[in-house]
């Protein structure tokens, strides 16, 4: 059977496969997918376990990636990242895009989302890989504190990143003494 894609585009799934290999852009927004992909196994099973109640995938432009519940019923809201090249591990945490009226409108808001998932695949291997940091701890922009900067470096040392789903929802509700 061939695959939808193979259908529309009249070419191979190897055919389809060369050419995002061959261009980086295209290779970068795949590894997005993928990260977001093996997130949302992570959730999917966290919901099997019943250590989460619910969670729900979003692909809309300007808002956060997934949104899921704790058995505890508090609503989290994640951005799904993937580490940046380089000797630091570091993650990127800007959109693509700026409005023409607001250049500040490229940086998020802490209220976009309150948790972010770095998918470590591009420096581990392992694409199934992942820090977990709570948007509230994490530093502001210099000339706009009510966005974040940019850059952040992956240090678990910091007290900032966890390397469990878990550990970072249990520090969550632990803040809001729950």
């Amino acid at each position: 059977m061939k695959h939808e894609l193979e259908l529309k585009y009249g070419l191979t799934a190897q055919e389809l496969l060369d050419a995002v290999n061959r261009r980086f852009r295209l290779k970068v927004a795949l590894e997005g997918a993928v990260a977001e992909v093996h997130f949302e196994r992570k959730l999917k099973v966290a919901v099997q376990e019943g250590w989460l109640l619910t969670y729900e995938a979003h692909d809309l432009d300007g808002m956060h990636d997934f949104t899921f519940t704790t058995r505890s019923g508090i609503s989290l809201r994640v951005e799904v990242k993937t580490v940046r090249n380089g000797l630091k591990a570091q993650v990127e945490l800007q959109k693509t895009r700026a409005a023409k009226a607001d250049p500040s409108s490229r940086f998020y808001g802490r209220e976009h989302f309150d948790l972010v998932a770095v998918c470590m695949g591009r420096t581990s291997g392992d694409w199934s890989e992942f820090q977990y940091a709570l948007v509230a701890g994490l530093p502001g922009h210099k000339l706009h504190p009510h966005k974040l900067q940019v850059m952040h470096l992956i240090d678990a040392s910091h007290g900032l990143w966890f390397p469990k789903l878990q550990e970072v929802i249990d520090t969550y509700e632990a803040n809001l003494n729950l």
